[in-house]
C-alpha cells in the first residue's frame, strides 16, 4: 500500500470515534474512559489505523498525545463521516414510534444535584426503553464533547461576562436565567443589598479561571473596579459553601447551586445583578432522533423553560 493512501474499507467507525475522542480529550486514557474501552484497546486500534493510513496520526508529548497534521486531517473527515452516520441513525429511528436507545448527557454540578434526578425519573416512567447516561463536566468541556460527538445533549451556561463558544451545527435552547447571590458567614457584618465594589478588600472563595464560573466572577469584579483577593480557588459548590461557613471568605454563587446551604451562612443580593443563563445544547443533526427530542422536552419541562 502506498504510504498515506487510506483504504476506507478497512477503517472502522470505532477507530474514527477513538481518534476523534483522543483529539477532544488529549490523552488515550481519558478517551478510553469516555468510550468504555481500556487504554490498551484504544492504543491497539489507533496503531491499526496508522498501519492503514501509512502515516503517523499521533505523537506523544509528555503524558499526553498530540495529533500530527495527518491526524488532524483525519479527525476533520471523521467528524463528517460520523455526522452522516448520526443523520442515518436519526432517519432510521424516525420510523420507530417508541423512543429507545442510549442518550448521553453532559451535565454540570448544580444541575446534577438539583434537576437531573427529576429528569431521569420522568424519562424512566414514560420511556422505559430509553437509557440515559450522564457525565459531570464543566460546561465549557461539555460543549466540546457535544461537538466531538461523545455526548448527545449538553447542559451549558452562558455569562454576559464570559460568553461560551457558539460552534457550528450546535443548537441551544434557553432554560432559565438566574442571578448570582453573595454568600457570607452567618456572623458577617454585611447585610441588606450589597454593592460589589464594596467587597474589594474582602477574601473570596471562587472557581478557578479555567472554569466559566470563575472567569465570570473575576470579570464582574474587575468591572466593579477591583481584582478579587482569592484566598481559596475551589471549583465545587459544596466545598465553597463550607469554607464560607467557616469564615474563610465570601463567594458569589448562582441560585441553582444554593438549594442546600449550610446553616452558618447568609445569602445577600447584589445591587447590580450578576446573572447567567442555563441552556441545553444539542447537535442539529441529532434532532430528528425521537430519543433526543424526548430528552430535550423533559429537560425543558423540568427546568422551567422561558422565552428568549
Amino acid at each position: 500500500m502506498v504510504a498515506g493512501r487510506l483504504r476506507s474499507v478497512d477503517v472502522t467507525l470505532r477507530q474514527l470515534r477513538m481518534i476523534r475522542e483522543v483529539a477532544a480529550r488529549g490523552t488515550i486514557a481519558a478517551a478510553a474512559e469516555s468510550l468504555g474501552y481500556t487504554p490498551s484497546a484504544v492504543s491497539q486500534q489507533l496503531a491499526v489505523l496508522e498501519r492503514i493510513t501509512g502515516v503517523p496520526v499521533l505523537e506523544r508529548v509528555g503524558r499526553g498525545v498530540h495529533l500530527t497534521d495527518a491526524g488532524r486531517e483525519l479527525v476533520h473527515h471523521a467528524q463528517v463521516v460520523l455526522t452522516k452516520m448520526e443523520e442515518a441513525q436519526a432517519a432510521i429511528e424516525e420510523v420507530a414510534t417508541v423512543p429507545r436507545g442510549n442518550v448521553r448527557l453532559a451535565i454540570f454540578e448544580s444541575f446534577a444535584s438539583s434537576l437531573m434526578p427529576e429528569v431521569v425519573h420522568r424519562l424512566w416512567e414514560s420511556h422505559p426503553k430509553l437509557v440515559v447516561r450522564s457525565v459531570e463536566l464543566d460546561p465549557d468541556k461539555a460543549l466540546n464533547t457535544l461537538v466531538m460527538g461523545s455526548t448527545d445533549v449538553a447542559l451549558v451556561v452562558d455569562y454576559p461576562h464570559a460568553p461560551s463558544p457558539r460552534p457550528r451545527g450546535v443548537e441551544r435552547r434557553l432554560l432559565r436565567e438566574e442571578r448570582f447571590r453573595l454568600v457570607v458567614p452567618a456572623d458577617d457584618e454585611l447585610s441588606g443589598v450589597v454593592d460589589l465594589a464594596d467587597l474589594a478588600d474582602r477574601a473570596f472563595v471562587m472557581g478557578s479561571a479555567d472554569t466559566s464560573w470563575g472567569r465570570s466572577v473575576l470579570q464582574a469584579c474587575r468591572e466593579a473596579g477591583f481584582d478579587p483577593d482569592i484566598h481559596h480557588e475551589i471549583d465545587k459548590t459544596p466545598a465553597t459553601l463550607q469554607l464560607v461557613a467557616a469564615g474563610a471568605g465570601i463567594a458569589l454563587i448562582p441560585d441553582l447551586a444554593l438549594t442546600d446551604t449550610p446553616a452558618a451562612v447568609r445569602i445577600l443580593d447584589l445591587a447590580e445583578p450578576v446573572a447567567r443563563t442555563i441552556e441545553v445544547a444539542y447537535r442539529e443533526a441529532s434532532l430528528r432522533r425521537p430519543a433526543i427530542r424526548v430528552v430535550l422536552e423533559t429537560i425543558v419541562d423540568v427546568a422551567g423553560a422561558v422565552e428568549r
